[in-house]
């Protein structure tokens, strides 16, 4: 089994690459607050973002998580959300946003952050450090130091 498609455990610390993208510079370090279950995430209210078209601005509207999920970002993105999440899992990641970070299921398996209370809140939540280790593996080959992006703590 792919090690990301794993549940991370609440109270532990994982990778974390803004939009997935496999860069020194969009690596961040969150912890696992919760892990929640559909029905729970209907409960759960937040203020996400969308865009008022008649202002020309970016607001925030009132929804539930689980509303969010199915009637937003799995209509916007049908190619990487799978239509079905088993969990949600919330994190916190303070050096990337002071908001936290809800994942859900991709269709691979995975797990990829929704856009909630940020609009660029997208990325890959690297469970079993795959990811982690291929680009610290690329930048060694290419002789990259990586001392200024890997060495920061949570």
């Amino acid at each position: 089994m792919d090690g990301n498609k794993l549940l991370p455990e609440v109270g532990k610390y994982y990778h974390f690459w803004d939009d997935g993208k496999s860069s020194p510079s969009r690596h961040y370090i969150c912890k696992v607050e919760r892990i929640i279950t559909p029905e729970e995430a209907k409960d759960v209210m937040l203020k996400v973002t969308a865009w008022d078209t008649e202002k020309n601005e970016e607001i925030f509207v009132e929804t539930s998580l689980y509303d969010h999920w199915k009637n937003n970002e799995l209509v916007a993105c049908p190619w990487l959300y799978a239509p079905e999440t088993d969990w949600f899992i919330e994190a916190s990641c303070p050096k990337y946003d002071v908001y936290h970070l809800w994942f859900v299921r991709t269709k691979n398996g995975g797990w990829f952050s929704l856009n909630v209370e940020s609009s660029w809140q997208s990325g890959l939540l690297d469970v079993d450090g795959s990811k982690f280790e291929d680009v610290i593996n690329d930048c060694y080959a290419y002789g990259f130091d990586t001392t200024q992006y890997f060495n920061e703590k949570y």
